[in-house]
């Protein structure tokens, strides 16, 4: 009887808490729902953590204090708290993305690969979450499965730009020029104010030689953004690979002026350049000290 009753007794210790544990706990986890509603984020910490306390298994405050650790940008502890989270509450997608989203912030691609893949197989409709892992695996260098996951998010939803400009650089490294170009078309298409989506369509088209496609995305990608050194510098090629030397010299100028203090390797290349088309880089006249006012007279 000794013997049933401390296995009963440990069996209980493994699947959960005593009952006026978990009744302390949950007690504590809906004060700490009250006060992160009131946005009191320190307190509603130490409300969940003391739910946790009294509760180890209580899967709802653990994800609850990993979304609020993730807001104080408390990575470690974040992760920490979904992982535990997902270990009792096992079949929730949300979960599994919030756990893998921060494992990819926290620079553990490995860990983020394998926590969406799960939340994708929990729903493999779920667009998001293939945008997500097309993402992570990207920084893996598994290119061909961030294709495969990029296409999946686009054709589950359409209307994101962001993935599509994804996708057209999967393609891009995937040395698919023509596919990059029209992910690149259709992220425009949805987003026609996003400067680095121009830039990359305008890089697509300069790789295929074709400085007449290539030049409008440029321009359009500096006149979104003017401090966009990198669109100049490209300008600069593609005006002059089209015999609009006057325009090269222009945005050369302006890459330099960008480029100052910065990087001398490139801003040498472009004096070069500038120099072998008859243009001359223009330094800045140094400023001449304001002359030092005179010592008042002693009376």
């Amino acid at each position: 009887m000794r013997a049933l009753f401390a296995v009963v007794f440990a069996f209980g210790l493994l699947v959960g808490a005593p009952a006026y544990a978990d009744k302390e706990a949950d007690a504590y986890y809906k004060e700490g729902l009250a006060y992160k509603m009131e946005g009191k984020v320190d307190q509603a910490i130490g409300s969940l953590e003391k739910a946790v306390a009294k509760n180890p298994q209580h899967g709802m405050a653990w994800a609850s204090l990993g979304a609020l650790y993730k807001q104080k940008k408390d990575l470690p502890k974040s992760i920490s708290a979904y992982e535990s989270a997902t270990k009792v509450i096992t079949k929730d997608k949300t979960l599994w993305r919030n756990l893998g989203t921060a494992y990819a912030n926290n620079s553990q691609n490995d860990k983020a690969r394998d926590a969406l893949t799960t939340a994708s197989k929990l729903d493999p409709k779920d667009a998001e979450i293939h945008a997500l892992l097309g993402t992570v695996r990207r920084k893996l260098n598994d290119n061909k499965g961030a294709i495969t996951e990029l296409e999946q998010a686009v054709k589950i939803k359409a209307d994101e730009g962001e993935w599509w400009h994804s996708l057209g650089v999967a393609y891009r490294f995937d040395n698919r020029i023509d596919d990059a170009i029209k992910a690149y078309e259709k992220a425009i298409e949805i987003s026609p104010n996003e400067s680095r989506y121009h830039f990359d369509a305008g890089a697509a088209w300069r790789r295929k030689d074709d400085p007449e496609k290539a030049i409008p995305h440029y321009e359009k990608a500096t006149e979104l953004d003017p401090t966009f050194s990198e669109g100049w510098f490209d300008l600069g090629f593609m005006y002059k690979r089209n015999h609009e030397n006057d325009k090269a010299i222009a945005a050369w100028q302006k890459y330099l002026e960008l480029n100052k203090g910065k990087d001398a390797e490139g801003g040498k290349r472009i004096e070069e350049e500038m120099t072998s088309i008859g243009g001359t880089p223009k330094k800045e006249t140094p400023k001449k000290p304001a002359p030092k006012k005179a010592a008042p007279k002693k009376k």
